[in-house]
């Protein structure tokens, strides 16, 4: 019987790339045209639930809100400057030729108004301008020559309705005062000055058929719509005296140099402006007029006034 040789098995290797055993069996499948869409879908549909949505886009639609809301609010501002500029242009305007004619000025006369108050557009829709001051120079009210300023306060935008105030001061200067020459005396008036008080020049005076060249003062007042220069002291040379004592001494034979004397300044204004007042300062002669609850376009302030 011949026996065979055993053969001996020979040791086999691993193959090189053999998978981990937990792979073992499991084949990656090749990616597919649907796997593809759905990867697109999901990038498309940004982040998932859990996730915070972007907040740049809504930051920047607030900042363009803000933005619009700062233009509309800087356009409406300039718009209301210009409407308010407009108004107080045509209100004074207005005003203005309204003075001229009421005072007979020129056309072309001088005239400046102020319209006090933060805005004149408010005012008009509230129907009444608080404050309004009008500036007119070299005013004549017949000899005199003077600067007039016109307060009215609390002015109804309907002028037939009642204004609470209306004052008139005429300033004349001491230059232009002896304008009133005629009104001061009897006879020529020389060097005339404004002084404690009282309008003071010097005139002529007759004693016994002598001329005697003398000093008056006058003091004036506010007398039913006329300014009354009524003298008030005497000077003969050196010596200062009282017209009240020299008219108690003299009696009638000083009369002519002591009378007073009338100069009519309501015929130049409104009869509803009544003169109230008359003040001698350093270097102006100060007439106070002034009205209150009257209607600036009643018959009271389209008639000029008279003396009684």
């Amino acid at each position: 019987m011949i026996m065979s040789e055993p053969t001996t098995p020979e040791a086999t290797e691993p193959a090189a790339d053999a998978p981990d055993s937990a792979d073992a069996g499991v084949s990656e499948a090749p990616a597919t045209d649907a796997d593809a869409a759905d990867s697109a879908v999901a990038d498309a549909a940004g982040p998932a639930s859990g996730e915070a949505a972007p907040v740049a886009p809504r930051k920047r639609r607030g900042l363009i809100l803000i933005l619009v809301l700062i233009g509309i609010v800087v356009v409406l501002a300039i718009v209301a400057v210009i409407a308010e500029s407009i108004a107080r242009q045509q209100a004074s305007a207005l005003i203005a030729d309204q003075v001229r004619s009421t005072l007979q000025l020129e056309a072309d006369h001088p005239v400046d108004v102020t319209i006090e108050g933060v805005s004149v557009l408010w005012q008009a829709l509230s129907g009444r301008i608080d404050k309004v001051t009008v500036d007119a120079a070299d005013v004549s009210f017949g000899e005199l020559i003077g600067d007039l300023t016109l307060i009215a306060e609390g002015t109804p935008i309907d002028t037939a309705q009642p204004a609470d105030s209306v004052q008139a001061v005429y300033r004349v200067a001491e230059a232009d005062v002896a304008a009133l020459a005629g009104f001061l005396a009897g006879s020529v008036v020389n060097d005339v000055q404004l002084d404690e008080r009282e309008i003071r020049f010097q005139t002529a005076f007759s004693f016994f058929g002598v001329d005697f060249s003398v000093g008056l003062g006058v003091t004036p007042s506010a007398q039913d719509g006329q300014l009354a220069f009524t003298p008030s002291s005497v000077v003969l040379g050196d010596e200062r005296l009282d017209a009240a004592d020299l008219q108690q001494q003299f009696g009638p034979i000083v009369e002519p140099l002591l009378t007073s004397r009338l100069f009519c300044v309501a015929q130049y204004l409104p009869q509803a402006l009544a003169l109230t007042a008359v003040q001698v300062g350093d270097e102006q002669l100060v007439v106070v007029f002034g009205a209150e609850n009257v209607a600036l376009g009643g018959p009271e302030f389209s008639t000029l006034g008279t003396c009684s």
